[in-house]
C-alpha cells in the first residue's frame, strides 16, 4: 500500500507544480493596478523579458517535462514484471491459458511466487473486467461459512458481487469474476476454471 500511495503521489506532485505555476501566470495577467513593473516598459507580450511570457514558457517545459518522465514511467515498467505478466497500479498479473479448480489455481499461483488475485478497488476490477477472462480469483468463505475473506485472511473492503451473490447454491464457497456479467460468483471449488494471479512490487522503482 506504501508504494502505491508513493507511484500516486509522484505523478500528482508533478501535475500540482504545472497547476501552480499556471495559476501564477494567471494572477500576473489579471492583477489589478499599475504593472509598469510587470510589462517591464514593453507593451509586447511575447517581447523577452516580459515575465508573464516567462511564466508561460516555463509551465510549458514543465509540462513536457512531466510527459516525458511519465513515457519513461511506462517504459521502465514494462521490464518489471515476468515475461507473460501485465503490469497495472503497483502490482504484475498472470492470466492463464488453462483451467483447475481453485485449489490447483492457487497453488499454481503460489508456485510462480504469487497468489490469487485480491481486488482492492473498482479501479483494479475493471482492469481485471477488461481481460475478457471469466477466472478464479483469491475469494472464498472456506474458513467460516458466508465469511467471505481474501487469500492473505483480510477482509473485503471492496465489494462487487453480482445481484444476489454470493448464495452458496449446492455449496459455493469459492469466487470468481465473470467479466460477460455484472459481478462476483461464487462456485463450488472444485469446478475448473482459468485463474488469475498477482505479485505485488516488492520494491520502489528507480523513479519513486
Amino acid at each position: 500500500m506504501e508504494f502505491k500511495r508513493r507511484e500516486q503521489h509522484a505523478g500528482e506532485h508533478g501535475r500540482a507544480a504545472a497547476v501552480c505555476l499556471g495559476l501564477l501566470c494567471l494572477l500576473l495577467l489579471v492583477t489589478p493596478g499599475d504593472n509598469t513593473e510587470i510589462q517591464t516598459g514593453s507593451s509586447n507580450p511575447t517581447e523577452e523579458g516580459n515575465p508573464l511570457q516567462t511564466c508561460l514558457n516555463n509551465v510549458t517545459q514543465l509540462q513536457m517535462k512531466i510527459d516525458r518522465l511519465e513515457e519513461e514511467k511506462k517504459e521502465m515498467v514494462s521490464h518489471i514484471c515476468p515475461d507473460g505478466w501485465t503490469y497495472f497500479n503497483s502490482s504484475c498479473y498472470f492470466k492463464s491459458s488453462e483451467s483447475k479448480n481453485w485449489n490447483e489455481s492457487r497453488q499454481d499461483c503460489l508456485g510462480k511466487g504469487a497468489d490469487l488475485v485480491i481486488i482492492n478497488s473498482r479501479e483494479e476490477n475493471s482492469f481485471l473486467k477488461n481481460s475478457g477472462l471469466t477466472a478464479w480469483v483469491g475469494l472464498s468463505d472456506l474458513e467460516t461459512e458466508g465469511e467471505w475473506k481474501w487469500v492473505d485472511g483480510s477482509s473485503l473492503s471492496y465489494k462487487y458481487w453480482a445481484k444476489g451473490q454470493p448464495d452458496d447454491y449446492g455449496g459455493e464457497d469459492c469466487g470468481e469474476v465473470r467479466p460477460t456479467r455484472d459481478g462476483w460468483n461464487d462456485l463450488p471449488c472444485s469446478e475448473r476454471l482459468q485463474w488469475i494471479c498477482e505479485k505485488r512490487i516488492p520494491v520502489h522503482p528507480p523513479w519513486i
